[in-house]
């Protein structure tokens, strides 16, 4: 805890960022119909919200808490972290998430992209796919999208991450130290430039 509120200060004095101690998603144009805001009530708070851009992406980073959603989970409160990342268009709403964090969130009444828009279908046994679960609101979309090093660069980032729109957001649990959050977003920058080509030529369902 001490590292990160060290990490705030060092962030708070970077020209680089733009800081705002607290902030709601829809200040910065966030959907909330998804992971990682759905994991809980939907009482959410962003803290420590920093602007800027990495790797000439624009960027978010902030820390998330959220109230249970299922009274099983007790009355404590989850923190997560999240970076979210300008994409060049909007794109068929999708979700990838380790399984490491996707079974640690089973049986809570969530949704990993906007309900109503997905069936869960599940991914071939063995391989780089065994280590993640995918979710689309188009099929044919996520088979175009979700190729063996997209799912490579998501355990290797170990981060959940959906598209929301013209945005990426990715996700992990706990309250990180921003430089940490500044990695994650180089990772995930890692593998926008590794979206097949033929993505954002996409003209199905978007």
């Amino acid at each position: 805890m001490f590292e990160v509120r060290r990490s705030i200060r060092r962030l708070r004095q970077d020209p680089h960022w733009e800081h705002r101690r607290r902030a709601t998603a829809a200040d910065v144009g966030l959907g909330t119909r998804g992971y990682p805001f759905t994991l809980g009530s939907g009482t959410d708070r962003l803290y420590d919200l920093a602007r800027g851009q990495v790797a000439g992406r624009d960027a978010v980073l902030a820390h998330l808490l959220v109230a249970p959603a299922a009274p099983s989970r007790g009355g404590a409160l989850h923190d997560f972290s999240l970076v979210a990342l300008d994409l060049p268009r909007a794109l068929p709403a999708t979700a990838v998430t380790p399984r490491r964090l996707a079974a640690k969130w089973r049986g809570e009444r969530s949704w990993p992209i906007p309900p109503g828009l997905w069936q869960r279908r599940p991914l071939p046994g063995g391989g780089p796919g065994a280590h993640v679960e995918r979710v689309c609101a188009d099929y044919e979309f996520g088979e175009l999208l979700i190729t063996d090093r997209l799912k490579q660069l998501t355990v290797a980032a170990d981060c959940g991450w959906r598209i929301d729109g013209a945005r990426l957001i990715g996700w992990t649990d706990g309250r990180r130290p921003y430089e940490e959050l500044v990695a994650l977003a180089e990772r995930l920058d890692l593998l926008v430039a590794a979206f097949p080509a033929a993505v954002w030529q996409w003209r199905g369902w978007s």
